[in-house]
């Protein structure tokens, strides 16, 4: 997905889980980022890595995995969480709420071209903004989410991806049976093994 030349300081969001999602992410953002093409590299800049105000590793692991980050323009934003790890579901509707406004103020605020996500609970709240602005006009037509469903899920989708499915302008599996499973979406596509 590019963007429109006319709008350089959008910037993509790159939402980070922890472990495994956080280490594709970091691979999806070096491919993103080492293009032969340095004006295609440009296109996703600045770049706003969001994480969870509970994860401690994540930002650590992006910054070993691109010790180039500091030739580009990108910066780190803790958000709250939508649900924590053994929350119980009646708490996980307020602060799943709590998530939701403060990623429409976000997205309000900074309006990003690109949100690129794969997976963590972070993500839902923040696709789900996105798409709310977009439809309301404070986002540009061009806009675009960009969900790569975690390497890991090989027959079924997980939970934020069968949240987002309907939302993606498009939705990548690592794995062609579960493409085949879902070959009825026309924003589902599998390119082979990406990561």
């Amino acid at each position: 997905m590019t963007r429109e030349s006319t709008e350089p300081s959008r910037p993509t969001y790159v939402i980070l889980g922890s472990g495994g999602h956080t280490a594709e992410m970091c691979r999806l953002t070096q491919a993103l980022l080492n293009q032969e093409n340095t004006k295609q590299s440009l296109k996703y800049q600045p770049m706003h890595f969001i994480l969870a105000s509970s994860d401690s590793t994540s930002e650590r692991h992006l910054r070993e995995a691109l010790p180039e980050a500091s030739n580009f323009t990108s910066k780190f934003v803790q958000v709250p969480r939508s649900r924590s790890v053994g929350q119980s579901w009646l708490s996980t509707v307020f602060s799943t709420l709590w998530a939701l406004l403060f990623s429409c103020y976000l997205i309000w605020r900074d309006r990003p071209a690109l949100i690129l996500c794969n997976g963590p609970g972070t993500c839902v709240p923040f696709c789900y903004a996105f798409y709310l602005w977009r439809l309301l006009g404070r986002l540009s037509s061009s806009s675009r989410i960009v969900f790569v469903e975690s390497f890991c899920r090989v027959e079924s989708l997980s939970l934020s991806g069968r949240l987002l499915l309907p939302l993606a302008d498009l939705f990548v599996v690592h794995w062609p049976d579960l493409a085949k499973r879902y070959s009825h979406k026309s924003n589902l596509r599998y390119f082979g093994r990406i990561l």
